[in-house]
């Protein structure tokens, strides 16, 4: 049905939207509506999955302190997006899993032990503003 992939596609730049402000748990949950009400659509599905899982890594990171999670959920987000590379749905995927890459490897480099104090304050404070965007590829790009 057309017209549920249409109310997907407005649900997924609003996901989109909270995700680039930093708001990943609404990113998240936006992100898994469009993955459900996607029925027939099964790239978008698969795409706003893979989104989810980044939106929940950064959450983690970020509000959990989650090391090895995050970088379990990024992987697996990489490995999604790998086929849809250059663009899916006016989304720059090429650019988003190098963003992902060097963030995922930048995560790996942490110490596994440090959860607290102020040098993982400061690590998360730094950590937040080097994470990933979604952005839109230009519509005039090929």
């Amino acid at each position: 049905m057309a017209g549920d992939s249409k109310e997907a596609t407005i649900t997924i730049d609003e996901a989109i939207e909270a995700f680039n402000r930093g708001e990943y748990f609404d990113a998240a949950e936006r992100f898994e509506h469009v993955t459900r009400s996607a029925d027939d659509d099964r790239d978008l599905k698969d795409l706003a999955s893979a989104l989810n899982r980044i939106a929940a890594a950064l959450h983690l990171r970020f509000e959990r302190g989650g090391r090895q999670s995050s970088i379990n959920l990024l992987s697996q987000a990489m490995l999604a997006l790998d086929d849809m590379k250059p663009a899916r749905h006016g989304i720059d995927v090429e650019r988003l899993c190098v963003e992902l890459a060097a963030y995922t490897e930048e995560v790996r480099a942490t110490p596994r032990a440090e959860r607290e104090g102020l040098k993982h304050r400061a690590r998360i404070f730094l950590e937040r503003r080097r994470a990933p965007k979604i952005n839109l590829k230009n519509q005039f790009e090929n």
